[in-house]
């Protein structure tokens, strides 16, 4: 640790070369650009279709299970809407008004995602729970052939995406919602098997509410997760105390306060902080090097840190020293 501000001209080297690269892959991201829009393109139109066609059925078919199914499908749907609109807002650049940009909205229609997928899952649940009352005949054979279909859409578009999952979180999760998607229709078309070859019409009802449960779940986790981040929470994935000790340990710094960490939008974080080190104010190459350690180990891609070269006798904000 007492060695990473120290940088060297090899360093400066390799920051050259970085450089170098970095100029080559802008060139590749264009076209990178170009093929992640038709995918979410794609993927968004053929969900939707999906989602209407599943809910049209659902209720001819008599079938909760594919209802259900419908319902995480919509979700597919709207967190694809919402990733492709993040790649749109990150592009943009800050003003005036807006000096942060606009990538909080992402944050804003996750959690109206989050709030309609609730709602949703309740009026589901009520549909299923009244279905597993009343015992309606499920037809099973429709419930198996549009399910199927959701297989071959939801996996078709997860492998679209999947390629650019591994350094993307925003796409990561779009490619998991789809992905998950297809394993449930998957299971809704096993449920529909069962029930053509044994009559037994209860096991839609209870596969719809086992689904919509596993989906409230998820989407109550989401839903809590963006109202912390909307409240300009500590992002989950950050664990405040290990940054606190991680600023400590720079060399030269005796204290440290005032610091907050929040998310700019569902993919980007931030940290201002202030530092007491009597020894003398960082350099810029050791400013840059540790926003590159943060963003490195926390994920921290915006920081502001302001050097204190002498220790303040009462302190402006108690709370935070």
């Amino acid at each position: 640790m007492k060695d990473y501000l120290h940088l060297s001209s090899a360093h400066e080297h390799k920051d050259h070369a970085h450089q170098h690269h970095a100029h080559q892959h802008t060139h590749g991201h264009v076209a990178l650009g170009q093929t992640l829009s038709w995918a979410f393109v794609f993927a968004i139109f053929a969900n939707s279709v999906l989602t209407l066609l599943q809910v049209i059925y659902a209720y001819l078919a008599h079938s909760t299970s594919l209802l259900a199914d419908a319902g995480h499908n919509l979700s597919d749907v709207l967190a694809l809407i919402f990733s492709f609109l993040a790649t749109i807002l990150a592009k943009k650049n800050a003003n005036q008004r807006y000096s942060y940009g606009y990538k909080k909205s992402t944050i804003l229609a996750t959690l109206i995602n989050a709030t309609l997928l609730v709602v949703a899952c309740t009026v589901i649940l009520m549909e299923a729970i009244d279905h597993l009352l009343y015992h309606p005949v499920v037809h099973a054979g429709m419930v198996m052939a549009i399910a199927a279909i959701g297989v071959a859409i939801n996996g078709f578009s997860a492998l679209l995406l999947h390629k650019n999952s591994h350094d993307d979180l925003n796409i990561k999760s779009a490619f998991l919602h789809l992905w998950y998607d297809a394993i449930i229709s998957l299971g809704v078309v096993f449920t529909g098997a069962l029930i053509y070859f044994t009559h037994f019409n209860v096991l839609d009802p209870i596969v719809g509410i086992l689904l919509t449960l596993f989906i409230l779940k998820n989407s109550w986790k989401l839903f809590r997760e963006t109202l912390n981040l909307s409240l300009d929470g500590v992002p989950k994935m950050i664990d405040f105390t290990d940054v606190t000790q991680f600023l400590e340990q720079i060399p030269g710094v005796k204290r440290v306060h005032d610091l907050h960490i929040w998310a700019l939008s569902t993919s980007s974080n931030a940290l201002t902080v202030h530092l007491v080190r009597p020894q003398g104010l960082l350099t810029s190459e050791q400013r840059q090097t540790l926003s590159q350690e943060l963003k490195k180990h926390f994920h921290i891609d915006h920081t502001t840190i302001q050097v204190e070269t002498h220790e303040e006798t009462d302190c402006e904000h108690a709370q935070n020293c």
